[in-house]
């Protein structure tokens, strides 16, 4: 997640810790948190007005929580989830209402703009089925019209339209064979997909047609989350995650990858 002067922050996975890196590639721990083994951080949000920073965590054994870290890294609980809830990939819309993929229970779950009790927005299971990982990367198109929610185990990027109630329609098929974790969007509506555990990157155009970007022969390693830069001519760019996880000689890192299209910025405006 990238915020307006084009910091990035970054979930490490198994560290429960949030990382802020500058535009010149200066590390800093941001926030922390106190989980037991097994507790992971994962998707962010930045609010642009405030600096706020939306943070999905999941406790092992314990409820899982979105906090809310102020620009001073002081945090409180923003959002509550039930025990076994997996968090994963966070988005907002126009209202600043926050919609998770939980990779484990199978949902898309949508919070309140002030927080408090999380609701089932819409359900992504096969009927009489759980398995995962479930939903996992999860993002608006540009005029919020429709909300896209890749399914790992399945293979499959949903369109799901965006009621004018804020309600779901009828979820839709718009890619499917490939292993798709996270994703982001250029302005011109083409999807940028990191795949896991294919290693790549694949840009997905509005027709759905598949072209591979970057692979493991690039050096990319358990790419786990690709973002646009948000400053200037970073917009042009494609910050790829690669955490390594299962690599035999891991070199975890952010690889840039200039695409030359504008990114769509994902932040509570």
């Amino acid at each position: 997640m990238f915020d307006r002067q084009n910091n990035m922050f970054v979930s490490l996975l198994l560290s429960n810790e949030v990382r802020k890196i500058t535009p010149e590639g200066v590390q800093t721990t941001y926030v922390t948190f106190n989980g037991a083994p097994g507790s992971l951080t994962a998707g962010l949000v930045i609010n642009d007005d405030t600096g706020d920073l939306y943070v999905a965590y999941d406790a092992a054994g314990q409820n899982s929580v979105v906090y809310v870290v102020h620009p001073d890294q002081s945090k409180e609980v923003f959002a509550t989830f039930p025990v076994g809830a997996g968090l994963n990939g966070m988005t907002p819309d126009d209202d600043g209402n926050l919609y998770l993929a939980d990779a484990f229970l199978g949902y898309v779950w949508r919070v309140p703009a002030k927080g408090g009790t999380p609701e089932i927005w819409l359900d992504l299971k096969a009927p009489g089925t759980l398995q995962v990982p479930g939903p996992n990367g999860i993002k608006f198109d540009k005029y919020k019209r429709n909300l896209y929610v890749s399914v790992s185990y399945q293979g499959t990027i949903y369109r799901i339209p965006f009621g004018e109630d804020g309600q779901a329609g009828v979820p839709v098929s718009f890619v499917t064979g490939i292993t798709p974790d996270d994703f982001a969007f250029d302005r011109l509506g083409n999807l940028y997909v990191a795949t896991e555990p294919s290693m790549s990157v694949v840009r997905v155009h509005p027709d759905g047609t598949v072209e591979t970007l970057a692979s493991a022969a690039d050096g990319l390693q358990n790419t786990s989350a690709v973002l646009f830069g948000r400053d200037g001519f970073a917009q042009l760019d494609l910050y790829i995650l690669s955490f390594a996880l299962t690599a035999t000689n891991p070199h975890p890192g952010v690889y840039k990858l200039f695409v030359g299209l504008p990114g769509l910025p994902v932040s509570i405006p």
